[in-house]
């Protein structure tokens, strides 16, 4: 499922949540009405649901210059008018009599080779330098960061808490880590806050379990 289908679907739903309050308000009278809209209304905007949809609403905002522009026309491989398609050839192809060479056999690799790290590549590499900018840019400004001015930062930013991780003061600075992945995605941030020689860099995290980021 990609993110705008996602998001299609969550607006989808709160309209359904909606509809359903005001049948019920109809079918049974004026004080019955307004409690089910206020309940309605309750429902459709409670606290998780609305974190979860700006969340991604942001991700899609963040990394929109990243997403390439989809083609405006498809190329159809029916020939033009006038055009006639291509036709056999009147004579046999040639076939290749040489024998087939035996092919080599291939090396397995070492048990003792190490895996390369995970690196993040295409779209997410460009989304992990946009994240790692405006998270750069709003954290260099806090003089003295501790963790909770840290944290309220990134919450304004659309970073909720259960995405924060790793929060902890060091010396004068505040290192902290942001778990991006969404739908098999391995964006990750981890940073620290202090002052003018803030840092903050993008690095792929495994897709799957949970969230370590490590030192």
């Amino acid at each position: 499922m990609t993110l705008n289908r996602f998001l299609a679907s969550a607006g989808a739903a709160a309209l359904a949540v909606a509809a359903l309050s005001g049948c019920g308000g109809e079918q049974a009278g004026g004080r019955r009405h307004h409690t089910v809209d206020a309940a309605g209304a309750r429902a459709a905007t409670s606290p998780g649901a609305n974190a979860g949809v700006a969340f991604l609403e942001m991700l899609e905002r963040v990394g929109a210059p990243c997403v390439p522009d989809p083609p405006t026309t498809a190329e159809s491989d029916d020939p033009a008018p006038g055009e006639r398609p291509p036709t056999s050839p009147d004579e046999p192809l040639p076939v290749d009599e040489e024998p087939p060479t035996e092919e080599q056999p291939t090396e397995e690799p070492s048990p003792a080779a190490t895996a390369e790290p995970a690196r993040l590549k295409g779209v997410e590499a460009c989304e992990g330098r946009e994240h790692s900018e405006r998270v750069a840019l709003a954290l260099t400004g806090l003089d003295r960061p501790t963790t909770g001015r840290v944290a309220r930062e990134l919450n304004e930013l659309g970073y909720p808490g259960s995405r924060v991780h790793g929060l902890r003061a060091e010396r004068g600075a505040v290192r902290f880590a942001v778990d991006l992945r969404v739908m098999g995605g391995q964006l990750a941030l981890k940073g620290t806050a202090a002052g003018r020689k803030t840092a903050v860099e993008a690095f792929a995290h495994p897709a799957e379990g949970a969230f370590r980021p490590g030192g």
